[in-house]
């Protein structure tokens, strides 16, 4: 994204907390996914599994909840650790429909240094923001650890 982080860690107590932003939803999803397993781990993931899934919600808040919720239960079932993701979203029969993809390693690979318990509801939110007369998605998401 041009003249714009993908993300950023907001300093927190006991929790992992950030900020994503996106010039489309697909770039504002793929970078919470991006934050959230940067934030497990510093270390460079290989590329050697493949992970899809389609997701359904009415609203794009619960969408990423569940997409980001998604993907730890298959870090944690699966033992895989993801590094890049694909994100296309739809609108379609009143709801918006999720299709990703997430490319990674197992995750016995590599050091944890943070483990994540879950993402939270709390503060949890979506909102497109004009940021120097440019329309960009922000996302704000807590994961408890």
């Amino acid at each position: 994204m041009k003249n714009f982080k993908k993300f950023e860690f907001i300093e927190h107590v006991s929790d992992l907390q950030f900020v994503s932003y996106g010039e489309t939803l697909n770039e504002l999803f793929e970078n919470c996914a991006y934050a959230m397993f940067e934030g497990m781990t510093d270390e460079k993931i290989k590329e050697n599994f493949t992970k899809n899934g389609i997701l359904k919600e009415q609203n794009l808040t619960y969408l990423l909840h569940d997409f980001l919720s998604e993907l730890l239960f298959i870090f944690e079932t699966e033992h895989l650790i993801f590094k890049k993701f694909i994100v296309n979203i739809k609108f379609e029969d009143n709801n918006y429909v999720l299709e990703w993809t997430a490319i990674g390693d197992k995750s016995e690979n590599y050091r944890i240094d943070i483990g994540i318990k879950g993402v939270t509801y709390h503060g949890l939110s979506i909102e497109q923001k004009k940021i120097n007369e440019k329309k960009i998605w922000v996302a704000n998401v807590l994961c408890d650890i």
